[in-house]
């Protein structure tokens, strides 16, 4: 689906290395709880960058604005909501000394989601229905063949 660079590549990798380290220095010294929620935050919030990355580099490879609000609306858009309601459920449910998020609620949220919902269903069937947008970045054009007679 993506033809990332080679140099590109090799930050996930890195990055997924990263990841399993953090378990595991997590796992095995015995950090507090504020410590450990800031270490996984720190590492979410690289995550949610990198999806948005991921969505930047549609819009700047393909550049066809669909393709971009279809990944927006369908990736993007949900993991940001779900990972900061989920941050904040959780910040204002355990006793620990940071402060207090905004919770969002399970309406808000659904209409969210409901809205992400038919921007997604217009933006993949617009191009089908109108001849301005016919799927290749180059438009056609109409060659006429001459025979000699």
């Amino acid at each position: 689906m993506f033809d990332f660079p080679a140099f590109i590549q090799y930050v996930y990798h890195i990055s997924a290395f990263v990841g399993f380290g953090q378990i595991w220095i997590i796992y095995a010294f015995a950090f507090s709880e504020e410590t450990r929620f800031l270490i996984y935050i720190a590492y979410l919030l690289i995550g949610l960058a990198n999806i948005i990355f991921v969505n930047a580099y549609i819009n700047a490879r393909d550049k066809k604005i669909f393709w971009t609000t279809a990944f927006l609306c369908s990736v993007t858009i949900p993991f940001l909501l779900i990972s900061f309601s989920a941050a904040s459920y959780y910040v204002n449910r355990v006793a620990i000394s940071l402060p207090l998020l905004p919770l969002i609620s399970p309406e808000a949220i659904m209409a969210i989601l409901a809205i992400c919902a038919i921007v997604l269903a217009i933006s993949l069937l617009l191009p089908s229905f109108s001849p301005k947008f016919n799927g290749s970045s180059v438009p056609k054009k109409n060659r006429e063949v001459k025979r000699n007679k």
